[in-house]
């Protein structure tokens, strides 16, 4: 009886699989058919190739930015400059009795270190 099951298997594989060639022969032969199955086919190797560069772009991305360490990156840069702000607070009391602030300020500069240094610190060529 197994054997019998395994026969008609068999059989049954054998005509789908004569059945699918028989598509595609027959899909070869009518040029619309042709046409149409070679888009199919370049669309789906156009789409797996655009998924797969996606996937390896944003794992290098990703693998970048774990290995970043931005809060030592912005001290660093910030380790560089030297902020000047100048500003005046005055407090006076309003009609009412409460105190109120004016606030005036100048031109705030942001400078680097070595723009600076005193004369005495800086190399011998940079003076003259």
């Amino acid at each position: 009886m197994a054997d019998e099951r395994d026969g008609r298997r068999d059989q049954d594989d054998r005509k789908t699989r004569l059945g699918r060639l028989g598509e595609q022969l027959t899909g070869l032969l009518d040029p619309e058919g042709a046409l149409r199955k070679g888009q199919d086919l370049v669309t789906g190797v156009t789409q797996a190739t655009k998924e797969e560069l996606m996937r390896i772009v944003s794992a290098e991305m990703r693998s970048f930015l774990d290995k970043m360490d931005a809060v030592d990156l912005l001290q660093q840069v910030i380790a560089g400059l030297v902020v000047d702000v100048q500003m005046q607070v005055r407090f006076s009391r309003a009609a009412d009795g409460l105190a109120q602030p004016k606030i005036t300020k100048q031109e705030t500069q942001i400078r680097t270190r070595e723009e600076v240094k005193p004369k005495d610190e800086r190399p011998k060529e940079e003076e003259e």
